[in-house]
């Protein structure tokens, strides 16, 4: 007689499965790593030429609410006794010309990731990085030198961020199925022909500025009659104390009849039209 095992044994007779009683497991939808990759590359191209068009426009504009970084570097190396333009100007063509690069190389890097071409974009997305962190670490230098805080966190925020996404696209790379193929790499001729071209275009666009707008330093600016005794000012960002009092002694020759009674600032979420100027309100009465 054969024995309960045995019998399990003989041919056609299988051993159960419990596979059926054992509970599923939850599968994790997973981003495919090319996209994460062009995500990485795709962010720091239009990071960089957004921060160019912001220096070849300057200011706040129709469609276009930037920042006067003309004005800015300037006041940082007023305030420093640096007054000359052409300090300021230097500052910040070294600066677009840093940030030219960065944007080529991470365009560049964008392309052959599109194109699948594996070692051209890790080739050029260290470039990038390289020009990313020595342009932020140039923007913390002159933060520590003129005293400013806030934009020294800002910086060194986007210094580790720079160095992070590095680090989650290499590792992407090491760990991803995707296959590279012979494209011809970018010339480097061609780069820095592109480059050349951004830098002139941006540097042009600061001496413009600096020929057109450096005098409102100083100008006085005209008042805008906005109801009965009321008037408006909107500063230039580039504006400073000189322009506040110009402004005053001409308002005050251009109005014998009327007498200064208060004067009021704008609050800083009310004056989004014009992103760095200060907005202040003369309210008069008739001289007796």
């Amino acid at each position: 007689m054969e024995n309960h095992a045995d019998a399990m044994l003989k041919p056609g007779l299988h051993r159960p499965s419990f596979a059926k009683d054992r509970p599923m497991e939850k599968q994790s939808i997973a981003i495919p790593h090319p996209i994460v990759r062009l995500a990485i590359l795709f962010y720091w191209t239009l990071f960089w030429l957004f921060n160019l068009v912001d220096k070849i426009i300057g200011g706040a504009h129709f469609l276009w609410v930037g920042r006067d970084r003309f004005a800015q570097f300037q006041k940082y190396f007023d305030s420093v006794g640096l007054d000359a333009p052409g300090v300021a100007n230097a500052a910040l063509i070294v600066a677009g010309a840093l940030e030219a690069f960065a944007f080529v190389c991470f365009a560049a890097a964008l392309i052959f990731e599109w194109q699948r071409n594996r070692d051209g974009a890790r080739r050029w997305a260290f470039f990038g990085t390289l020009l990313t962190l020595a342009t932020f670490t140039f923007f913390s230098i002159g933060d520590h030198w003129f005293g400013d805080r806030f934009e020294l966190l800002e910086h060194t925020l986007f210094w580790f961020i720079s160095l992070a996404s590095w680090t989650v696209f290499i590792r992407l790379d090491a760990s991803g199925t995707g296959e590279s193929n012979n494209a011809p790499q970018s010339p480097l001729a061609l780069t820095a022909i592109v480059s050349a071209v951004l830098i002139a275009v941006t540097a042009t666009a600061i001496f413009r500025h600096n020929t057109t707008d450096f005098h409102l330093r100083s100008d006085a600016v005209a008042a805008e009659q906005v109801g009965d005794h009321i008037y408006k000012v909107a500063f230039p960002f580039l504006g400073g104390s000189t322009v506040f009092e110009n402004t005053l002694a001409e308002f005050k020759a251009g109005h014998p009849d009327e007498a200064i009674q208060h004067i009021y600032t704008v609050p800083k979420p009310l004056r989004l039209k014009k992103a760095d100027a200060l907005i202040f309100y003369i309210i008069t009465e008739d001289r007796p």
